[in-house]
């Protein structure tokens, strides 16, 4: 790909990826990397747990199909579109090798054109994204949080591409799922239709070994079997089931701050300590009457966007906040003021009032509160009935459904019910930051449109619950339906 490279290097890099990894890219293969790369298998599934190695094998994989096969089409689907820039920017990395210099004659946020005339597209999963496409390697990135629909039209992309392949990696999530089936296909009868691979986190030589026995004594087993032994887990002691999530996501478009116009929405903030900064948002879903035959007046919610920031300053946190409020508009921003909460809340209350004096649209209240178990009570249970009523759609966003997965519950001896992730198995950021939010809704309020709106020219998804939502969905401008605030303090009712 450059004069620099001897051409019989070049022959046997073509010919073997480890050749390619160790000595075109500099990035060396583990062997249990390398038994994936060379499988001969028309699809190839692995089950991974945290660090084993997923996201750097499937980045060389990629380059070099891109390498080998001048012409080359390969397309990389990823869970959400931080987790596609994410796999880019992996590849990328590996195109700085000195011997790679020079490879990449195009090069954007979602693809790649190399010198060879090969592509690789790195995208959200959507089956936007695959229709009409005719791929040579296609490579499904935490496959077991795709949509059943999206395998279904991605498969048929690689039926006419001579020695076409398929790369699907995940980590566990749930058993009623394409990637399971295929995976345990593969486990039990490998052949060159199908072969399967399992790695936990013990696979990579870098895991610290001493580490993980120390978290194995403090993770939940339900957590350590899921997280580092790559295993499927049921839901027992789980207050939201797998299928109470999985039946409400979808892989709609999350729409940034400065693309949303003053769109309407309430925010929730979660201050980390030891978790990440985390803030979501809840807006009321503009269906255009998709849901009315289902849901009659009754309205639909829907997550616009939601960020969470490991080890972000809280200064740096709360200018992000402010630069969210100026994009949405913002009904209010509930906070807590528990543990390390109570001055951010403050300073952030003080920041978006001064940023209010110039802006002519409603003021965004800054709402303190105490998170105690009524009010974890009062969110989750609110996010439930919800789930259930097929009222609520998700976005396809692997760590947010894994928190909520990981919440369990237990009665006390006064009959209420305790809901909370246990403090050593994991965390909690995204999902308490939803807590906080649905804390906003009021069951019972309805909404129609006099003006018999005509549907949006985009895409309409249905989850599995069966609502409907575009794929580029829009917040209805109801302020009215997330003005609630329910506990503020301790002695506020619910």
């Amino acid at each position: 790909m450059t004069a620099t490279i001897d051409r019989s290097l070049i022959r046997a890099a073509r010919d073997d990826i480890d050749v390619f990894a160790r000595e075109i890219a500099r990035a060396p293969l583990w062997p249990h990397q390398l038994e994936l790369a060379r499988s001969s298998a028309k699809i190839r599934a692995v089950c991974s747990g945290r660090q084993a190695g997923k996201s750097r094998t499937l980045a060389v994989l990629a380059l070099h199909e891109a390498f080998s096969r001048p012409g080359s089409r390969t397309l990389v689907l990823s869970a959400g579109e931080e987790a596609a820039k994410l796999v880019l920017a992996s590849i990328a990395e590996l195109l700085s090798s000195p011997l790679l210099a020079g490879a990449a004659v195009e090069e954007n946020k979602s693809r790649i054109l190399l010198s060879t005339g090969s592509e690789i597209v790195s995208v959200p999963a959507s089956t936007r994204q695959v229709r009409g496409r005719s791929i040579d390697l296609l490579i499904l990135d935490e496959a077991n949080f795709m949509d059943e629909a999206l395998w279904t039209a991605a498969k048929f992309t690689v039926i006419a591409r001579p020695g076409s392949r398929i790369v699907m990696a995940s980590s566990p999530w749930t058993t009623d799922h394409f990637f399971h089936r295929q995976w345990q296909t593969g486990r039990l009868d490998p052949s060159d239709r199908a072969e399967s691979f399992h790695w936990p986190s013990t696979a990579s030589p870098l895991v610290d070994a001493e580490l993980l026995e120390d978290f194995r004594k403090t993770m939940t087993a339900r957590e350590y079997a899921r997280e580092v032994d790559a295993e499927w887990i049921d839901d027992a002691g789980s207050y939201f089931t797998a299928a109470e999530l999985d039946d409400n996501t979808a892989d709609y478009a999350l729409l940034p701050p400065d693309k949303a116009h003053g769109q309407t929405a309430v925010a929730g903030v979660d201050w980390g300590f030891n978790d990440s900064n985390a803030l979501v948002l809840l807006g009321v879903l503009d269906d255009r009457e998709l849901n009315r035959g289902r849901f009659q007046n009754d309205l639909v919610y829907f997550l616009p966007w939601l960020e969470h920031h490991s080890k972000m300053p809280y200064s740096t946190f709360i200018d992000r906040i402010a630069t969210v409020a100026r994009g949405y508009d913002l009904v209010r921003v509930i906070s807590e003021t528990n543990g390390v909460g109570q001055m951010p809340t403050q300073v952030l209350r003080n920041t978006i009032d001064k940023q209010e004096w110039t802006s002519s649209r409603r003021r965004t209240q800054v709402t303190a509160v105490t998170t105690d178990n009524r009010r974890k009570t009062s969110g989750y249970g609110a996010l439930k009935v919800l789930l259930q009523q097929g009222r609520i759609v998700l976005p396809r966003h692997p760590e947010l459904l894994k928190q909520l997965h990981s919440l369990t519950y237990e009665m006390t001896p006064t009959g209420a019910v305790r809901i909370e992730v246990p403090e050593h198995a994991g965390h909690d950021d995204l999902a308490d930051a939803l807590m906080q939010v649905m804390a906003a809704t009021e069951s019972g309020i309805q909404s129609w449109r006099p003006d018999d709106p005509r549907p949006r020219r985009c895409e309409v998804l249905t989850t599995t619950a069966g609502t409907h939502i575009p794929s580029e969905p829009r917040c209805w401008d109801l302020p009215y339906a997330l003005m609630r605030v329910r506990g503020m303090d301790k002695g506020d009712g619910w």
